[in-house]
């Protein structure tokens, strides 16, 4: 039985690395995908390390980045509540639940980008506005994952998308499949891999468009002895995506102490993002994060992400 399990884990794993990149992500053109507030990401933690988050992700955040995680966390439940100032343009919110069951574990996720109000011009008019609008995207998600054996989990999520472009809108129903595997003989490494945005085109005024699509292989090592035991961890992922050039994210996690964690990354092969940094407080049921995300570009604003989070 056991090596039946480990045959299908990494089978499925196998199935993600190579063949769902050549079939479903061909590298296509920036702004040949729309709904990109999917890629925002969730959590302080990630954020701050870079976006690397489909090997390292705990908590409630793993609902988003990777649930099959989930299935190696502390048996409970977390909830995690996050508030973003983005570009100087967008407030991003977004939620997560993560409840661990008797048969798997269960994942809620939200994720919402509102817009500052926008003029509106008619095409009879010359620079005259005919009012204003304020376009939002809207996801809702649920997963579920479960583990294989003491060193593999998979994941699935499906999700409700919705977007609002003044009177025009539109939705779509998509897939995201994840796996983890937790290496025994390598302890404290974990290797993942994670397709996101599988589906069909979302049509809004009658142009339709993809959704953004990404395939992710990461890895994340945590130190299991010495003084470093549980304190430093390492992180990288790299990204494929259907719109564009390839990207990596990389970063660190130092403990001061068992309560504080200060975290450091980078963003590699970004037009006009790169160095990120945070901090992460934790003390009993109540969790406290802040992310820095650098905008290269002097015209854009750099990103603040701050979240609460809860363990029961």
């Amino acid at each position: 039985m056991r090596k039946m399990t480990i045959i299908t884990a990494g089978g499925l794993i196998g199935l993600l690395v190579v063949c769902l990149p050549a079939s479903l992500l061909a590298a296509g053109n920036p702004g040949d995908a729309g709904l990109l507030f999917l890629r925002q990401g969730m959590g302080t933690r990630e954020a701050a390390m870079g976006g690397g988050g489909v090997a390292a992700t705990e908590g409630a955040a793993a609902a988003y980045w990777n649930p099959s995680r989930l299935a190696f966390d502390t048996p409970g439940t977390a909830v995690l509540l996050q508030q973003q100032s983005w570009l100087g343009a967008f407030d991003y919110t977004a939620a997560a639940l993560a409840h661990h069951a008797s048969f798997g574990v269960i994942g809620i996720t939200f994720q919402g980008l509102f817009s500052d109000e926008i003029q509106r011009y008619g095409s009879d008019s010359v620079g005259i506005p005919e009012g204003t609008f304020s376009p939002y995207d809207l996801s809702f998600g649920l997963s579920y994952s479960r583990g294989l054996g003491e060193e593999f989990s998979v994941g699935a999520q499906a999700k409700l998308v919705y977007e609002k472009i003044d009177i025009y809108s539109g939705q779509v129903v998509l897939f995201d499949l994840f796996a983890t595997w937790q290496l025994s003989k390598l302890p404290g490494l974990a290797v993942a891999a994670s397709v996101t945005n599988l589906g069909g085109q979302m049509t809004i005024n009658q142009e339709p468009f993809d959704p953004p699509r990404t395939f992710t292989v990461g890895a994340a090592w945590t130190a299991q002895s010495g003084s470093l035991a549980d304190r430093v961890a390492v992180v990288g992922d790299l990204a494929f995506f259907n719109d564009g050039n390839n990207k990596a994210h990389v970063g660190a996690e130092v403990k001061v102490v068992p309560e504080l964690a200060l975290r450091v990354g980078y963003r590699v092969n970004y037009e006009s993002q790169g160095v990120t940094a945070g901090a992460g407080f934790r003390y009993g049921v109540l969790g406290l994060g802040y992310a820095y995300e650098h905008i290269t570009d002097d015209a854009l604003d750099a990103g603040h992400r701050f979240s609460l989070e809860f363990y029961f």
